[in-house]
């Protein structure tokens, strides 16, 4: 039986979860048996995609921020705005195997795991990069150089070095196994600070390179409006991996106006991106990133994630719908008829729907 060629321009919603809560972070196991995923009912939501079988992991305390799966091992590490850590081991246990409860001062933004698997790699609102043995949670070394808050991190194919973008705009390299800075990249066209402004709006929120690991996408927005809600264009710098300078500047025609949460390369060298309209709406954008316009994009809700699946042919979108004027959700009718965001986990089949027609274009 022959195989649907990846056709972006065809992707559509193969498969939707549902759930009451926003989820901020979902992800797919290294097997693509299972999806992760974690946000405002402070538990860690898991769905066998195989068995439609789904259940809650209870650890922490406040909103889980942001999540991984350990590549090779049955294994799951969360994290949440109080900077807890806890590592599952969610085939077998219902509670952690272990946790680290002081992993950053405030909010942990992002983890990543190393590609043999033996180290955790986790960052946040303090500004320090640090480096734990997956089988323990003991802390390795300490990675210290940006000024501000880390919203991204990203590991390259080869699995020799690891990014991190902050508040700021700096994209920093570091080398894995030696944990030393290697040089610096200039996103600072992602950050925006004017006199009005109460506070810094923007920097580097996404991260990805590209399979061959020859570009680096780093997202964000330029030219911030307003600290209310930080409207701003939301835009995507394509460095060269080699020369370290930007090669091309992408942005979308639609009516988003918040930053690029989330970017993944496929296996074409096609990159998608999430991003949001004021906290209620967005676009998944794809692009082919030598060409200045978007290839295709697709309406879809906000969110900060995206995850592909091993086969690559996959692509998880978890979204979120407001449920009140805010971003957060809202008050109803009365003060305990709270208006919760609700989320929607959608997986794009990213090929033409068994049976549609090839249209030839004349």
């Amino acid at each position: 039986m022959s195989v649907a060629p990846i056709d972006v321009t065809k992707a559509w919603p193969s498969r939707e979860l549902e759930h009451s809560r926003q989820l901020f972070r979902a992800q797919f196991s290294s097997d693509g048996h299972w999806i992760a995923a974690g946000g405002q009912d402070k538990l860690v939501h898991l769905w066998e995609l195989e068995k439609d079988g789904k259940k809650a992991l209870k650890g922490h305390d406040t909103w889980v921020s942001s999540l991984v799966f350990h590549p090779k091992e049955k294994k799951l590490f969360t994290a949440d705005y109080l900077g807890v850590i806890h590592c599952w081991v969610y085939e077998k246990s219902d509670k952690p195997l272990w946790t680290i409860a002081e992993a950053d001062r405030d909010n942990v933004r992002a983890l990543v795991v190393t590609a043999d698997g033996k180290h955790l790699i986790t960052a946040g609102d303090d500004a320090v990069i640090k480096v734990w043995k997956t089988s323990d949670g003991k802390l390795v070394t300490e990675l210290k150089g940006h000024e501000e808050c880390i919203f991204s991190l990203a590991l390259s194919p080869d699995g020799k070095h690891l990014v991190s973008g902050d508040l700021f705009g700096v994209v920093r390299q570091w080398s894995v196994g030696a944990w030393k800075q290697v040089r610096e990249l200039d996103a600072k066209l992602l950050h925006t600070r004017k006199e009005n402004f109460i506070a810094d709006v923007g920097g580097v929120r996404s991260l990805a390179f590209s399979s061959d690991g020859t570009l680096l996408a780093v997202g964000g927005m330029k030219e911030a409006k307003s600290n209310a809600f930080c409207p701003g264009k939301p835009t995507v710098l394509i460095f060269d991996w080699d020369t370290g300078k930007v090669k091309n500047e992408l942005s979308i025609k639609g009516k988003s106006d918040g930053p690029f949460n989330a970017l993944r390369f496929l296996e074409d060298g096609t990159l998608a991106g999430h991003t949001e309209i004021l906290h209620s709406g967005s676009e998944l954008t794809f692009w082919k990133v030598d060409q200045p316009e978007p290839l295709h994009s697709i309406k879809n809700g906000s969110g900060y994630d995206l995850s592909l699946h091993p086969d690559k042919r996959q692509l998880l979108v978890p979204t979120y719908v407001t449920g009140g004027s805010s971003g957060n959700g809202g008050r109803g009718k009365t003060p305990e008829n709270y208006l919760t965001n609700t989320t929607v986990l959608r997986i794009f089949s990213l090929f033409a729907k068994p049976g549609e027609k090839k249209v030839e274009k004349k």
